[in-house]
């Protein structure tokens, strides 16, 4: 007896060792379910007598809940999945409709303010002959990235059951293109200049430095984590003229196409605590328009500077 119990509870601990899941006969804390839905059993078979985790009518699931003139359903990761280096990752869930046409999708937000949006499957039809749970597997791309799940009924009778990420079978997804990348390590430094027509200057230097200049600088890079790595600052103690700016300039050129689309990362330190600060980011054409583009943050992102920590 000891011995089945042992190897039932293995089973048990196995087919729940995914990185993100949910199954909903516990708390679900991996995923954000928002919009109106609500969830049921087996007992309340709308509509579907029966769950998938367990294929019992005591099992658990939730399912599109809108009432007359609602109308919106979307689920979406609590966290972000950071690229896998060595092993491929799939979202996998279970979903039951009895409608036909225009069901969901599955998308991925990508960018601080989620600006960039994809849609990596939509089931936009339901196979008529399949009167049980259906399987939706989706390979994910090997970047930093949010997941959605976004419904297009606009009646009842579309349920999900045990939504996972996990690790997946077949070759790794080719990584991420890159353009450029400099922590300040390097001579890539050289690559970056304050422009001299501004009150305020960026220097390049190792944390330690740094925080010897500007007792509220971090005392420790991003990169290495410790005082002897180096970050891009502006020296603030001494206030030069309130209201005035400093601009640090990449002397790189990127070409881009209209096929092609890329995301912006970087790391920042907002110091003192007490200041307001603010940072922008601009691209510059240079092509004959000269034109000034504002890249970050958007207007309608919402967001704000975070200060005392990377």
């Amino acid at each position: 007896m000891l011995l089945i119990l042992f190897i039932l509870l293995c089973q048990i601990f196995v087919s729940q060792a995914a990185i993100l899941n949910c199954d909903f006969e516990t708390d679900c804390n991996d995923f954000y379910l928002s919009g109106y839905w609500a969830k049921t059993d087996g007992f309340n078979p709308q509509p579907v007598d029966h769950d998938h985790t367990l294929n019992i009518k005591a099992g658990h699931y939730v399912y599109y809940n809108a009432g007359p003139g609602q109308r919106g359903f979307w689920i979406e990761t609590k966290t972000w999945l950071q690229p896998s280096t060595d092993r491929p990752l799939c979202f996998r869930m279970w979903y039951y409709s009895s409608q036909i046409k225009l069901l969901f999708s599955v998308q991925t937000a990508q960018g601080e303010g989620e600006e960039l949006i994809r849609t990596l499957a939509s089931v936009l039809d339901k196979n008529a002959s399949t009167v049980d749970w259906t399987l939706i597997d989706v390979k994910l791309p090997n970047e930093k990235i949010k997941i959605y799940v976004v419904t297009y009924v606009s009646q009842k009778y579309l349920a999900f059951d045990d939504i996972s990420v996990d690790y997946c079978d077949g070759q790794l997804p080719p990584p991420p293109k890159v353009l450029y990348t400099c922590d300040f390590e390097s001579s890539c430094s050289n690559d970056f200049v304050t422009l001299p027509a501004y009150q305020y200057k960026w220097l390049i230097s190792s944390a330690r430095e740094a925080h010897q200049m500007e007792s509220s600088a971090p005392t420790v890079d991003y990169t290495f984590g410790n005082s002897s790595g180096h970050y891009a600052f502006v020296p603030v103690s001494n206030i030069v003229d309130k209201g005035k700016v400093g601009y640090m300039h990449l002397e790189k050129q990127f070409q881009v196409t209209s096929e092609e689309s890329y995301c912006l990362n970087f790391q920042y330190y907002a110091y003192p605590r007490s200041s307001n600060s603010f940072l922008r980011i601009y691209s510059w054409a240079s092509d004959e328009s000269k034109a000034i583009g504002f890249l970050w943050p958007e207007d309608k992102s919402g967001h704000h500077i975070t200060s005392g920590r990377w």
